[in-house]
């Protein structure tokens, strides 16, 4: 399975609490970004699935270089999640029109700041 390099950074839920967001070029044209609304700060694996539901969890979509960003059906799987440590993991995810996103990924903090609130 391919192995993306990403990028995390810290992020806002939606009420203003804390989250972050995992993005990374899927190909050549699109990019796959992942907001997580809760704490980063996992050190057991876990999983989400997507679309959430309960509006709670966060949201994950593609965001193709000419088309409007489109939600993504799936799971993420993060092995870990802890600030200014790499996270590790595998997605599999599918548009409404069943295209598919699958690998694993390699993510790097950045240094983007967020306030919330």
């Amino acid at each position: 399975m391919q192995v993306f390099p990403a990028t995390t950074n810290r992020d806002c839920a939606p009420w203003d609490g804390a989250a972050f967001t995992m993005s990374f070029p899927y190909d050549s044209i699109t990019t796959i970004a992942i907001s997580i609304w809760q704490p980063p700060s996992f050190t057991f694996p876990v999983t989400f699935s997507f679309p959430d539901e309960t509006i709670r969890v966060g949201i994950a979509h593609s965001l193709p270089e000419l088309d409007p960003h489109e939600g993504l059906m799936g799971t993420v799987t993060f092995r870990r999640v802890e600030e200014g440590i790499p996270a590790e993991g595998e997605f599999n995810f599918m548009t409404e029109n069943r295209k598919n996103f699958k690998g694993k990924f390699f993510a790097e903090w950045g240094n983007q700041i967020v306030m919330c609130g």
